[in-house]
Formats: structure tokens, C-alpha cells, sequence
């Protein structure tokens, strides 16, 4: 290499500008690429946070520091792909829908249609597995890889576990890097997944779909979920939120996150309401400077604001989320409550979701690393 040849960003540089900056949102693309391709120089450590295992191992690529959602290169390609338009991105159609089958009703957030519309996809044969976020506990999940109808039914469930497994005692984290599971197919490249992911993580996903790398060659259709923000906290935090809202953890039936955090407790008639104002103390660093609260790039995005309690808030993005949505609604896993969807309706729908992304944005323009 000459002395005036550029050489490529690596983790060095990740680690200079994301890490040290505190603004590493753990995602776990850059580790999922690292791995896939067995070169085994990142990994991720106990805290969530990617390092370097084997530096010795770095090709000094590049490739894990564009892939990073918080660095922008790729960015003007994805978004002239996807016809970003600021400051929800594109979509072709945004409804109010809900699984039509009662145990998803009962179990799943909102109106249960990603849970529906992925047991559609694997009883149709479109993919092998879906990887999602499995609930462990108020305020804990981990990465789950469903294979079959029931491998969904369990991820949904609401019967948390209090104690969780014996590596999470007294930790506390809603975001889960379900990305990092990519690495248990990827030596398959006829297998067909669909990712169920934060915006972080679908904008990971997409990078690397437009360099053509590993592992993201195997996601056939990703379903993104809106995203404010994220938890992550330790049991002196659980023990000042306890005593800040006046509920233990222990009664936490159901959490569900619309215009504000909701947590039905048991023996309680009516649900505590929570600010995400209330919540600053505990929201992850990472997602102060994340602008995308609709996740722009997902094939069908979806979330609780802007729909009666028991639906799901549903944007259609891409021909593929048309595709799969169409076959879902088709075959009857899901419905859309008519009055629920006038136009009127809708118009409300998209005032209030577009009210979100902003202040989400706004927060992010503030916020300085």
C-alpha cells in the first residue's frame, strides 16, 4: 500500500467512533457478519457490546463498520432503494388489523398480526424459521429461533419468569440482538428466514443485503416493529422505578408500549400508565440518537400507536410485505375491524405516527454524543 492509498474503516474505528461515543446499539451486525464468515475477530461480550476476541484474526475489511446503522455510508443507497421519504419513510398502505385466531389475541401485544403473519409464512412453506424476541421476564427477553407454529405460540406468551436465566440475574434489557442468531443457518443457502427486529437492527440487515454478504443472503422478509425506545437497567434502577410508580415487578401480568408504556397488573382492574418522559433514567444511551421510530426499511412495519387496544398499527412498505400480508389476510390468520380502518381513521393513524417519528427525531437532533 502506498502512503497516499486510504485504507479501509475497520473495528478500530468503530470502536473510536460508536463505542467510545457510547452510541453502540448492540444490534449485533457487525459480530453476525464477523462470524458468518469465519473470521472470528469480533464477538460480542457480556455486557451486549461487540469487542475485539482475536484482533490478530481483523482482515481490517471494513465491512462490520459499514454495516453499523450508526455509521451513515450506505444510507443514500438504501433510501433511494427504499423511496425513503422523511419522516415515516414509504409505504403503500397503513391499516388497523388483528390475528384472527383468539390464543393470539389473548397472549400477543397489541393485536397479534407479526405473530399471525409468521405462522402463515411457515405453514405456507415461504420460510424454514422465523427468529424473534422470546420474553423471559418484565422487562427481559432473549433471541428465539422458531421453527414451527408452536415455537411462535411460546415466544408470544405473557407468563413471565421472574428470575430468568442464572447470566441475567439483576440485569434488565427490552432490546434483544436477534441478529446474532442469523449465525445458526447460514451455512445453509437454500434456507428462508424472516426477522422480526427494532429499526437498528433491520437497517444492519439491509446493509448487508446491499453489499450481498453473509448471513443476511438467508432473510427472505423482515418485519419491523416501532421503536421509541429501549430499557436497560440494573436492580438499584427496578428498585427506584418500583418505589417511582408504587408496583412491584412480581405483579406485572402484561406490558404493552403505545403513545406510553402500559403495564397490566394482576389484581388491578385498571393499567398503570407510564410516561416515556418518566423512563429517561433507564432508556438505553444508543437510542437517544436514533431518529427512525417506523423502522423505514422493514418490509411491513408495526406498532400499538394510533390503534384501539387489541389491534395492531400496520405499514405496509415493500411488494414483498405486500405479498405476505395479502396471503395472510387471504387465508384468514388475520382480519382488519372495518370500523376501525375508514378513512378517517386512518388519516388519524398516520397523524399520530408521524407525530412520533418526530419528536423521536427532534430528540435525536438534540441529543449530542
Amino acid at each position: 500500500m502506498t502512503e497516499n492509498e486510504v485504507k479501509p474503516k475497520s473495528f478500530v474505528d468503530l470502536i473510536k467512533e460508536v463505542h467510545e461515543k457510547g452510541i453502540c446499539g448492540e444490534c449485533g451486525g457487525c459480530v453476525s457478519f464477523c462470524s458468518a464468515a469465519e473470521i472470528g475477530a469480533i464477538d460480542i461480550s457480556t455486557t451486549g457490546l461487540p469487542y475485539y476476541s482475536n484482533e490478530e484474526n481483523c482482515l481490517h475489511c471494513g465491512i462490520c463498520y459499514l454495516i453499523c446503522p450508526e455509521i451513515h455510508e450506505l444510507d443514500e443507497e438504501l433510501n433511494e432503494r427504499f423511496n425513503f421519504k422523511p419522516p415515516i419513510g414509504n409505504w403503500s398502505k397503513i391499516v388497523t388489523a388483528q390475528a384472527s385466531d383468539p390464543q393470539i389475541q389473548k397472549f400477543a401485544t397489541d393485536g397479534g398480526v407479526v405473530t399471525a403473519i409468521l405462522i402463515a409464512l411457515l405453514e405456507n412453506n415461504l420460510i424454514d424459521a422465523a427468529i424473534v424476541a422470546k420474553k423471559i421476564g418484565p422487562f427481559q427477553r432473549t433471541p428465539f429461533f422458531a421453527k414451527n407454529k408452536q415455537d411462535i405460540i411460546d415466544a408470544i406468551g405473557t407468563n413471565y419468569n421472574i428470575e430468568g436465566p442464572v447470566s441475567e440475574l439483576g440485569k434488565y434489557n427490552t432490546f434483544v440482538p436477534t441478529i446474532t442468531e442469523l449465525k445458526k443457518v447460514v451455512s445453509s443457502d437454500k434456507m428462508k428466514i424472516a426477522v422480526v427486529g427494532v429499526p437498528c437492527q433491520i437497517h444492519s440487515i439491509r446493509k448487508m443485503q446491499e453489499l450481498k454478504i453473509i448471513p443476511a443472503h438467508v432473510v427472505e422478509y423482515t418485519l419491523g416493529l416501532f421503536c421509541y425506545e429501549n430499557f436497560k437497567f440494573d436492580d438499584a434502577a427496578r428498585a427506584r422505578i418500583e418505589e417511582r410508580f408504587n408496583f412491584s415487578f412480581n405483579d406485572i401480568e402484561k406490558m404493552n408500549i403505545k403513545e406510553n408504556l402500559i403495564i397490566n397488573l394482576k389484581n388491578k382492574d385498571e393499567p398503570l400508565i407510564i410516561e416515556f418522559s418518566d423512563l429517561q433514567d433507564i432508556m438505553r444511551h444508543a437510542c437517544r440518537v436514533c431518529e427512525n421510530f417506523t423502522n423505514y426499511f422493514a418490509d411491513i412495519s408495526f406498532g400499538g400507536i394510533a390503534s384501539q387496544q387489541g389491534l395492531t398499527t400496520t405499514l405496509i412498505r415493500t411488494k414483498a410485505g405486500e405479498k405476505i400480508y395479502k396471503l395472510a389476510l387471504n387465508k384468514g390468520y388475520i382480519n382488519e375491524p372495518s370500523d376501525s380502518n375508514t378513512s378517517i381513521e386512518k388519516s388519524k393513524m398516520i397523524a399520530q405516527i408521524i407525530s412520533f417519528s418526530k419528536r423521536k427525531a427532534n430528540r435525536a437532533e438534540e441529543f449530542q454524543p
